[in-house]
């Protein structure tokens, strides 16, 4: 028994070290060769596989190279043998695709479906990826509304290891929302309800319209807005409990029913906003509050306060201070009290930006233009208008700004994706307005020179009233700063049909730009002209202007833009102001000045986009008489309505009036609202009504020639208005705007216009 137990501690002590050692070893081949392969190439299956000659490989390598081959979707089958110094790769290959064909889709294009599927022409063919596509392409009908459409793959042998795949596609038809129904609804009716769905049912001018067109999606955006809906008409507890939707005649259209739970009303108690934060008073925030006692519950109106909140704390230089609302129920007056309170948010810093795409345009251009700098608070509306500041530059076809976790929550690194567009041009143009006629320019410019964002130009541009050859270089990043130095050479020869004067103009303008804070901008310069009047038709008030001089000017402009963005606003202002001051040396002394805001508001998820818009100038003379180039003109697309230098001061000639003189001295408002009008928005259509009104008024004339101001009239501020509709279309050629005006208030001398358009366009 002794001698048993000995015996068996001694296997086991054996067996024991056996399990120690590894169960596979190390092996070194000389030789890697493969088997069954006729299309793909020996060293591209040797590299898939991952092995190698003459190293050192395990088991777990080879078990590997298998997982390799097989997920290339080359092979159907693999093989790895090691046999004495070589490894041997026996394959199978998959057939491939010679040919991929859609039948049947008459309603979706090629063009759309072969992106969704992995088959392609020239690879491997595989049966579970042509389900799995199938798949995919009906999905995509359904996407589309048609539920009812089949696909059904076809499959051709060919030679030499070659398929053709072909997807039968029976597309049925669009299926349409024939019944919306809802229930539990007690303090709406289901009319007013079908109106805040998106979902429509189908009707007359069903092909005109994709929301009657049944969808899971749809389903789902409508249960949104129902709740939506309930939750600001004074119903917080409101919800959405069931929605189904169904087959009915047949399969041939679908209903919908909605089961709600709309809870009790409640309208808005006492409310009151408070800082939780020392130093930092509730008064600032207190317009930011749009809810008020009384008002149904609305839960908008609080989302809208809390957004208020915050931007007021970003304007304010408190980027981390954000807005909570406390909730007080009151059931008995049906009331909820609100307590609106600024705390301390999370603190988000930038970590790193990384640049990418950038061949040509220099990182230090990119990080110059864009707002945001490492260390920098994290303010996602400066990452939105610093990346619309790069789009606005020219030098990218596309710039996409993405957000990601730094080294810790705390910490954000900012991708910066660009990639670059073309900046050099030379270009002819041509052009049609019924201001100017057809007009053509000529140009050369280059807007990134070197990729340091320095611009240079030369532009020669002509039309019946007026000529010019111009010459510009810009720096954007003045001694390494976000600071604009220009330098401009520009010679003019305008002769205004509406005026009949002829002026030569030669001016040189150093200017220098910069901003004063986040949202404003400063522009100094300085100009240097030499004005030559040659000839002013049969006009006597002119006349004074005949003659050579010259003014030294310093000017001044500033802009102010608080839009949420400068490519196309959908709320904020935007504010300009800008004055030229002649008098520093030169033969004439005067003071011009001009002034504009503009207000935008979008409604309906900003479909429909409300503007108004205030703009004066005056221009004052220090001494003497002011001249016709510097005056102020209005009408064109100045002022809708109206032909270009079309009202105003004019000359009266024998009890008539002739020439328009212009004025010094304007004013005009205009209100407008645009909206799309129901077209793809890849066309880039979209109209507006507008309603502008305005004057052109006051002309001082040479005091010292006698009775010429008795020949000066029509000074007086007589307002004009006018109405409209316009329509603008970003063209293949080019941008392209109609004006369709109705004036409404006006005088017999003005030049009145009832249509106009503007075309530009560059080969």
């Amino acid at each position: 028994m002794k001698q048993t137990i000995t015996q068996l501690i001694i296997f086991l002590f054996c067996f024991a070290i056996f399990l120690s050692k590894p169960l596979y070893s190390q092996f070194r081949f000389s030789q890697i060769t493969v088997q069954g392969n006729s299309n793909t190439d020996v060293e591209t299956i040797k590299s898939i596989s991952g092995l190698k000659r003459n190293i050192s490989l395990s088991a777990s390598d080879l078990n590997s190279a298998l997982k390799n081959l097989y997920s290339s979707n080359l092979f159907e089958t693999v093989q790895v043998i090691p046999k004495g110094q070589t490894i041997i790769i026996k394959v199978k290959e998959n057939k491939r695709i010679r040919r991929l064909v859609f039948e049947g889709n008459k309603k979706i294009e090629e063009k759309e479906l072969l992106p969704l599927i992995k088959s392609k022409e020239r690879q491997a063919f595989s049966r579970a990826q042509v389900v799995k596509d199938s798949r995919i392409i009906s999905d995509f009908y359904r996407f589309k509304s048609r539920y009812s459409a089949r696909v059904e793959p076809k499959i051709i042998e060919r030679d030499n290891g070659f398929v053709d795949l072909v997807f039968e596609i029976d597309e049925g038809s669009i299926l349409q929302i024939s019944q919306i129904d809802f229930v539990g609804n007690k303090s709406f009716s289901d009319r007013q309800l079908r109106d805040v769905i998106k979902s429509k049912r189908a009707g007359v001018f069903s092909s005109f319209f994709t929301s009657d067109n049944y969808s899971e999606d749809s389903q789902e955006a409508d249960k949104y807005l129902l709740k939506k809906f309930y939750n600001d008409q004074g119903f917080p507890d409101a919800k959405v409990i069931a929605s189904l939707g169904g087959l009915k005649d047949g399969g041939d259209s679908a209903f919908l029913t909605y089961s709600i739970y709309e809870g009790p009303y409640f309208d808005f108690g006492e409310v009151s906003i408070r800082s939780m934060v020392k130093g930092i008073s509730p008064s600032i925030y207190e317009k930011s509050v749009v809810a008020s006692k009384g008002d149904k519950f609305n839960s908008s109106q609080i989302k809208e306060t809390l957004d208020n909140i915050k931007t007021v704390s970003v304007s304010n230089g408190f980027p981390f201070l954000i807005g909570k609302v406390d909730q007080v129920r009151d059931f008995k007056k049906r009331e909820i009290g609100l307590v609106f309170k600024v705390i301390e948010g999370p603190k988000l810093f930038v970590e790193q930006i990384e640049i990418s795409g950038n061949t040509h345009t220099r990182d230090n251009v990119i990080r110059r233009e864009f707002k945001v700098e490492e260390g920098d608070a994290f303010d996602p509306s400066m990452l939105k208008r610093s990346e619309e500041k790069l789009q606005s530059l020219g030098y990218f076809e596309s710039v996409k700004v993405n957000v990601r976790q730094g080294s810790s929550p705390q910490n954000a690194i900012v991708d910066i994706d660009v990639k670059e567009a073309p900046t050099g041009s030379l270009s002819l143009g041509l052009g049609y307005s019924t201001d100017t006629d057809v007009s053509a320019q000529f140009s050369f410019s280059e807007s990134n020179f070197r990729g340091a964002g320095q611009g240079i130009r030369f532009s020669v541009s002509g039309s019946k009233d007026s000529s010019s050859v111009g010459l510009g270089f810009k720096e954007r990043g003045f001694l390494g700063r976000d600071v604009l130095l220009s330098m401009d050479i520009d010679y003019t020869n305008s002769k205004p049909r509406t005026t009949g004067y002829t002026a030569n103009l030669l001016a040189l303008k150093p200017s220098v730009g910069f901003n004063i804070s986040s949202n404003t901008r400063v522009n100094l310069s300085y100009k240097f002209e030499n004005i030559d009047v040659t000839a002013v038709g049969s006009s006597e008030v002119l006349k004074q202007d005949i003659g050579q001089s010259t003014r030294s000017l310093i000017d001044f402009s500033l802009r102010h833009d608080k839009r949420d963005s400068i490519i196309k606003p959908t709320k904020g202002y935007i504010i300009n102001f800008g004055s030229e001051i002649a008098g520093l040396g030169g033969d004439d002394q005067f003071l011009k000045s001009k002034a504009s805001g503009k207000i935008y508001q979008g409604v309906f998820d900003n479909s429909i986009i409300f503007s108004t818009e205030l703009e004066g100038g005056i221009l004052s003379m220090g001494k003497g008489y002011s001249k016709v180039v510097d005056r102020f003109l209005l009408g064109g697309r100045s002022f809708r309505g109206f032909k270009y230098n079309g009202i105003g001061p004019r000359e009266l000639n024998n009890g008539s009036y002739t020439i328009p003189l212009g004025g010094e001295k304007y004013a005009i408002a205009r209100l407008a609202a645009s909206f799309p009008l129901g077209l793809p928005r890849e066309l880039g259509l979209y109209g507006s009504l507008f309603a502008e009104a305005g004057t052109l008024w006051d002309l001082k004339t040479d005091p010292n020639i006698s009775g010429l101001s008795d020949k000066v009239a029509l000074t007086d501020r007589n307002i004009r208005t006018s109405i409209g509709f316009a329509m603008n279309w970003e063209t293949p050629i080019g941008p392209l705007q109609f004006n369709w005006s109705r004036p409404q208030k006006y005088l017999e001398a003005d030049d009145l216009e009832y249509f106009s358009l503007n075309l530009a366009t560059r080969f």
